[in-house]
């Protein structure tokens, strides 16, 4: 009798009993040395790891994520990364993942950039033109520092600060509204209102009762 041509394609599930015969302790375990990302796909793909079980207050790869962020987290790290009300044990992980990283620059709002051959490096080669690089992590609680490089300045101007975790493009037309010139510390009430509206149009309840979205430090004669 002859089989089909795709047989050796047609394998069985895997029985869902299996994972059941294993101790609690001992999936957490193996799911631990999964990186944040890979527990929040392992927590989507498996009901066993990403739904709670009865009478326990979190799931296997939240767990996971729990016990790796309190073994692993020091006493510093703690103060910088308050735990949001709404906030999962694996996205708690992953914000202490990204604060021991390199600082990035993941949004290049304006001109004269050059394609970057590193996140953590930016060049900018149009002078008198203003424009922002701005990193997508968010600073919660502690104290926080970063180390900047800044070489070849030549007749430029160089701002580093600190900004709302905003975005500088999401509805704002780069020529029509910022004129081509990228710089959230030139905006407010007074000056290019309209641009201030939808920079403020995105705050959130962390926001607080303030309505400021940066401060700035000007690197020649070191005011804020």
């Amino acid at each position: 009798m002859m089989q089909p041509r795709d047989s050796k394609r047609a394998r069985p599930l895997p029985d869902p009993t299996l994972l059941e015969a294993l101790d609690n302790d001992l999936l957490i375990r193996c799911a631990s040395y999964f990186d944040a990302d890979g527990l929040a796909r392992l927590g989507r793909t498996s009901a066993a790891f990403g739904t709670p079980q009865a009478g326990q207050q979190r799931s296997l790869a939240n767990e996971a994520a729990h016990q790796r962020f309190r073994q692993s987290a020091t006493d510093e790290e703690r103060r910088c990364l308050p735990k949001h009300d709404d906030e999962s044990d694996i996205g708690l992980y992953r914000a202490l993942e990204q604060l021991r990283e390199p600082l990035s620059f993941d949004e290049l709002a304006g001109t004269g950039f050059s394609l970057q051959e590193h996140p953590a490096r930016v060049t900018h080669k149009h002078l008198g033109d203003w424009s922002t690089a701005v990193s997508g992590y968010a600073m919660r609680g502690g104290r926080h520092f970063v180390e900047f490089a800044i070489t070849k300045v030549d007749q430029g101007i160089v701002q580093l600060g600190v900004i709302r975790p905003l975005s500088l493009t999401d509805d704002i037309d780069l020529e029509a509204e910022w004129g081509g010139r990228v710089n959230p510390v030139f905006v407010s009430s007074s000056h290019k209102p309209a641009e201030a509206e939808k920079l403020r149009s995105q705050r959130t309840a962390k926001w607080g009762d303030s309505d400021i979205h940066c401060c700035s430090y000007y690197c020649i004669h070191g005011r804020c």
